[in-house]
């Protein structure tokens, strides 16, 4: 018969061998969820990257595109005189030096020869006239703009050719690098063509690679391609930038490494943790429990953290989205001063190759052309102040506001034909960052306009009401639809097309009322069109 001590014995061994495996299941379970949340941050991160990498892409594109079509439709080439060619250079040699990413500009007569290119190189610009130089134009349509793009070394060379629109006096040609590189070490990139052919990537490999199929199996290659944007595995990422090509995000394997590395050394701590704490009777069996929920209390407050940096990564991008429509609007507010501008040049031209250029007429051309110089002057500096970061909260008030956001965007409301309308009540005193609040007014005038031009409204209408502490911005586009009214708020949710809206405006416009005002923002459909309310 089994004595006491052998109970003993036996109580104690099982004891040991119970927390040694309840030891060893925490150390495996934190390993998981360390590698989980590894995995799960490479997966937040590099999704944002590439929105952030596209959006910023598509700006670009979109830049050029603008730019050729300002080229094809500015008044040096759709007056009746003949074209002049110091003019174009001059015209040229400002819209390169201006822009760091377009590298040519060519314009070519109706059939085909090249009348007057610039080229920029470094810091400097040559124009240059060759008649032999020809561009095909069986292809071309007077009334389509015509896309290319070639890959280089480390960039994507975009090319965009645009007929003269009203006189079809020729092709205005505009050719731009748009660079790929994006450090990161949390990941790199691999630009590939339709047919899987690799054109840039951003790390080196130890054997020369011209197809993914010389990096990736067959299978995963199929996939890589078939995939337009997503997952294909846990560390590699796949998104579409146009039907030419797409992007691959690869997690860095030093980075996996190190996840690695870590997770060894908690199995191997946590091991030793086991031996000790496992001892006769468990008198230190709470120690690892006691360390555990120590570590999990910190990877809880690293989340936060995480989460915070989220935040502020979506109110940065909110911002450089603000910036993007601030440089649109200033567009707007500059084309008709620039075009008056062109006038009055080519006037005073006129005037001295006709022998009529005296005093009185050089100081008429010298006093409208710095009126128009002072307008746009003026323009800058009021959205230089509208923009101008806050250091510390100040009182306001919303009408103010408002005022200053119909101001910055008037030359876009009267180009859309919008009609504003304010009802403007006993207004209430703000207290807060008037930069944020501004961005939050111009996001819903902004697409407010959006949708009242994308739907075809005749009679673009918008209400602006201001009643103590409520402010009210009504359209009359005929509403939100129900199903997605719930989910405009929602983070990089949109009903734009991906290179016109990114999806944050009015996600970010909520958080900033919500939290840094302690207000609401919410929307609901009137008679008219949606209604977007804000309460502080």
């Amino acid at each position: 018969m089994r004595n006491s001590n052998d109970f003993k014995f036996d109580i104690t061994i099982a004891f040991v061998i119970f927390a040694f495996l309840i030891v060893v299941s925490v150390t495996y379970t934190a390993i998981y969820i360390f590698t989980n949340l590894t995995t799960q941050e490479f997966k937040e991160k590099v999704k944002l990257s590439a929105n952030s990498f596209y959006y910023i892409y598509n700006q670009k594109e979109n830049s050029i595109k603008n730019s050729v079509r300002a080229l094809a439709s500015n008044d040096i080439f759709n007056v009746k005189f003949n074209v002049n060619p110091e003019i174009i250079k001059s015209v040229f040699k400002t819209m390169l030096l201006a822009n760091y990413s377009i590298k040519e500009i060519n314009y070519y007569n109706p059939y085909g020869k090249l009348e007057v290119g610039c080229e920029k190189f470094n810091k400097n610009v040559i124009c240059y006239s060759d008649n032999r130089r020809m561009l095909n134009t069986k292809n071309f349509k007077f009334d389509k703009l015509f896309i290319r793009r070639n890959f280089v070394k480390d960039a994507i060379e975009f090319i965009s050719i645009s007929p003269i629109i009203n006189t079809k006096k020729g092709f205005i040609e505009v050719k731009s690098l748009i660079h790929l590189d994006y450090p990161s070490d949390l990941f790199n990139l691999i630009l590939v063509d339709k047919k899987g052919i690799i054109h840039f990537m951003s790390s080196s490999y130890s054997r020369p690679v011209n197809s993914i199929y010389d990096i990736f199996n067959y299978f995963l290659g199929d996939k890589i391609l078939k995939t337009k944007e997503g997952f294909v595995t846990d560390d590699i990422y796949v998104k579409e930038f146009s039907s030419d090509f797409k992007i691959i995000f690869i997690q860095n394997k030093s980075v996996i490494s190190k996840t690695n590395r870590v997770s060894q050394k908690m199995a191997f701590i946590m091991l030793i943790i086991s031996i000790f704490v496992a001892i006769p009777l468990g008198m230190f069996f709470s120690k690892p429990f006691y360390k555990f929920y120590e570590e999990l209390d910190k990877r809880v407050k690293e989340e936060i953290e995480k989460r915070q940096q989220k935040e502020q990564l979506l109110m940065h991008q909110s911002k450089l989205a603000a910036l993007g429509e601030m440089l649109g609007n200033i567009a707007h507010q500059w084309r008709h001063p620039l075009t008056r501008l062109s006038l009055l040049i080519q006037n005073l031209e006129m005037a001295f190759k006709m022998n009529k250029l005296d005093d009185k007429r050089f100081n008429q051309f010298k006093e409208n052309a710095m009126l128009q110089i002072n307008y746009m002057s003026n323009t800058i500096d009021d959205f230089i102040n509208f923009f101008k970061k806050d250091t510390k909260k100040v009182e306001f008030y919303p009408n103010e506001i408002v005022e200053d956001a119909i101001k910055l965007i008037e030359g876009r409301i009267k180009q859309n034909g919008v009609e504003i309308i304010r009802e403007i009540g006993s207004a209430k005193s703000v207290y807060g960052y008037k930069t944020e609040f501004s961005q939050v007014i111009l996001n819903i005038l902004n697409n407010a306009i959006d949708v009242l031009t994308e739907r075809n409204i005749k009679d673009k209408k918008i209400w602006i009401r201001i009643n103590g502490n409520k402010l009210e911005i009504e359209d009359n586009a005929g509403g939100i639809p129900e199903e997605i009214k719930d989910k405009i708020f929602e983070p990089y949710f949109t009903t734009k097309f991906q290179s016109q809206g990114t999806g944050i405006g009015l996600y970010m416009s909520r958080v900033i009322i919500t939290q840094h005002f302690n207000g609401k923002l919410y929307v609901y459909n009137s008679k008219n069109g949606a209604v977007f309310v804000i309460e502080v």
